[in-house]
C-alpha cells in the first residue's frame, strides 16, 4: 500500500508540474489561450491562472479536479471557458457571472445535474454545451439569452426536458439556415452541418450544386433525398452517426467522390450503383450505432449484411475499413480492388468469416489490420509487399508460418493474440522497425529480437524497449 501511495504522490506532482509548465509558458509569451489537463492525478484547480487576467479562452479538461475556484470570475477577459470531463466538478461558482464577455461555455461531461440560474446573466453567450447524461434542469432564463444560438448536448438523451428540447430543435433550424445561407452568398464549397440533429434535408438545400465538401455528422437522417445525386462536384461526404438504413440508388451519380465515411447508421447493404463510384479512394464503414427500437423494426438484418457484387467495380479505392457489421463474408469481386493499400476488418466478426481466393489479387495493400477472428487468413500471406501487419485483438494460440515470409514487414502488432510463443522465424523479418507483443503470457528469446537490426520499438507485456534504451532485449 506504501508503494502504491508513493507512486500516486509521485503522478501528482508530475501532473501539477506539467500544469505549471503549461501556465509558465503562457505568461512568458503573454499568450491569450491556454489548454491544460487530459491528466487524471490533477486534482486542484491551479492558482497560478488567477494571474493571467489577459485570457480569452480557458481549457481546463479531462482532470480529477472537484472544485472550480471562485476566482475564475476575475478572468473578465475570456471568451471561452472549457471544464469538460472533469466528472467531479457539481457546482459552479456564482462569480462566473463576472465574465460579461463569455461566448463559449462547454460543461459537457461534468458532474452537474441542474444549470443554475445565474447563469442567464450571462448576455453575450452564443454557445452552451452541456453533453452530459444525468443533466436535470435548465432554467428557462439561461434558454431565453438573447445571444444563445447553439446548445450542444452531443446527442445525449433530453426527453425529460422538454424546454430544452424544444430550445435546441429551434435552433438548430436556425442555425442550419444561416450555414444554408452563408455558403450560398460565399458560394463556399465547403459545409458543414453535424451536430444539428437533423431528421431531414430541406429542399432548400438542394441548389448548392457547387458543393464539394459536405458534413452531415450526428444527425437524425433517416434516408437521403433522390437529389443528393446531384451534387455532381462532391469529393467529400460525411454520412457518420445517422439513422440511416438505406442509401438512395442516386448516390451513384457522385462520380467525383474520392472519401465517404458511413460510419454508425443502420444499413444493410449498399446499392448497386455504389459500383459507380470509379474515383472513390476512401471508404469507412462500421455499424456500432444500432438501437433497440431499430432492431424491433428491422430486426437480423439492421446491421449491415451484404456487398452488392458491383464493389468490385471501385478500382480507385485505397483505404477500406469496416467494423462491426453481420457481414459473413466479402465478395469474390472484392479481390478486383488492385488499388487497395490499406484494409482494416475488425470487432463483433463472425467467426467462419469468408475471405475470397481472389484477396491474394490485392498486392498493393502495404496496411493490413484483422481483428476478431480464429486464425490469420490465408490471403496474408501473399501479400508480398505488405509493410504493416495488424492481428491484434485475435484469438490465435499459434502464429502460421507464412508471416515469416512478408520480408518487407516494417510493423508487426501481436497484442492481446493469446499466443503462447515467439516463433523463430520472426528473426527473420529484417525489416521489421516495431514489434508489439504485449498483453499475451509469452516468454520471449532474446536472441530472436538481436536478429532483427532494424527494430526500434519492442512492447513486451507493458514496457516498451527503444533503441537508445539500455533496457532493450
Amino acid at each position: 500500500m506504501a508503494k502504491n501511495s508513493e507512486k500516486t504522490l509521485v503522478k501528482h506532482k508530475a501532473a501539477i508540474t506539467e500544469a505549471i509548465e503549461a501556465i509558465e509558458k503562457c505568461r512568458d509569451s503573454h499568450s491569450k489561450t491556454l489548454e491544460i489537463g487530459y491528466n487524471g492525478y490533477l486534482n486542484v484547480f491551479p492558482e497560478e491562472i488567477r494571474q493571467l487576467t489577459w485570457l480569452t479562452s480557458l481549457s481546463v479538461v479531462g482532470t480529477d479536479i472537484k472544485v472550480l475556484p471562485d476566482w475564475i470570475g476575475e478572468l473578465e477577459k475570456l471568451r471561452v471557458l472549457d471544464i469538460s470531463s472533469n466528472q467531479k466538478i457539481r457546482n459552479l461558482p456564482s462569480s462566473l457571472t463576472n465574465l460579461k464577455h463569455l461566448k463559449k461555455l462547454n460543461l459537457g461531461n461534468t458532474g452537474i445535474k441542474k444549470l443554475p440560474s445565474f447563469l442567464g446573466n450571462l448576455h453575450s453567450l452564443e454557445l452552451l454545451e452541456i453533453g452530459v447524461y444525468n443533466i436535470k434542469e435548465v432554467p428557462q432564463c439561461i434558454l431565453d439569452l438573447p445571444k444563445l444560438n447553439r446548445i450542444e448536448t452531443r446527442g445525449y438523451d433530453i426527453s425529460h426536458l422538454p424546454s430544452l428540447v424544444v430550445k435546441q430543435h429551434e435552433l438548430n433550424v436556425k442555425e442550419y439556415f444561416r450555414r444554408i445561407e452563408r455558403c450560398k452568398k460565399n458560394k463556399t464549397k465547403k459545409l458543414d452541418l453535424s451536430y444539428l440533429y437533423l431528421s431531414e434535408l430541406p429542399k432548400e438545400f438542394s441548389d448548392l450544386y457547387w458543393l464539394q465538401e459536405l458534413d452531415l455528422t450526428c444527425n437524425d437522417l433517416r434516408q437521403l433525398p433522390e437529389w443528393i445525386g446531384n451534387f455532381s462536384e462532391l469529393t467529400v461526404l460525411n454520412l457518420s452517426y445517422n439513422e440511416l438504413t438505406s442509401l438512395s440508388d442516386s448516390i451513384g451519380n457522385l462520380l467525383k467522390l474520392k472519401k465517404i465515411w458511413l460510419d454508425n447508421n443502420h444499413l444493410q447493404t449498399l446499392p448497386e450503383t455504389f459500383g459507380n463510384l470509379k474515383s472513390l479512394e476512401i471508404l469507412f464503414l462500421s455499424e456500432g450505432n444500432n438501437n433497440s427500437e431499430l432492431e424491433g423494426i428491422y430486426g437480423q438484418g439492421s446491421w449491415f449484411t451484404s456487398f452488392p457484387e458491383s464493389f468490385g467495380n471501385l478500382s480507385s479505392l485505397k483505404t477500406f475499413s469496416i467494423a462491426e457489421t453481420r457481414l459473413k463474408g466479402l465478395p469474390d469481386s472484392f479481390g478486383n480492388l488492385k488499388s487497395l493499400r490499406e484494409l482494416t476488418i475488425q470487432e463483433s466478426m463472425t467467426r467462419d468469416f469468408y475471405f475470397p481466393k481472389t484477396m491474394k489479387n490485392l498486392q498493393s495493400l502495404k496496411r493490413v489490420s484483422l481483428s476478431a477472428f480464429n486464425k490469420v487468413p490465408d490471403f496474408v500471406g501473399d501479400l508480398k509487399g505488405l509493410t504493416e501487419l495488424d492481428i491484434s485483438h485475435n484469438r490465435l494460440y499459434a502464429l502460421p508460418d507464412f508471416i515469416g515470409n512478408l520480408k518487407k514487414l516494417k510493423t508487426l502488432n501481436l497484442h492481446s493474440t493469446w499466443i503462447k510463443e515467439l516463433p523463430e522465424w520472426v528473426g527473420n523479418l529484417k525489416n521489421l522497425v516495431e514489434l508489439d507483443i504485449s498483453s499475451n503470457d509469452i516468454a520471449v528469446d532474446p536472441e530472436i529480437v538481436k536478429k532483427l537490426p532494424k527494430l526500434k520499438k519492442f512492447f513486451d507485456c507493458y514496457n516498451i524497449y527503444n533503441d537508445d534504451n539500455e533496457g532493450r532485449h
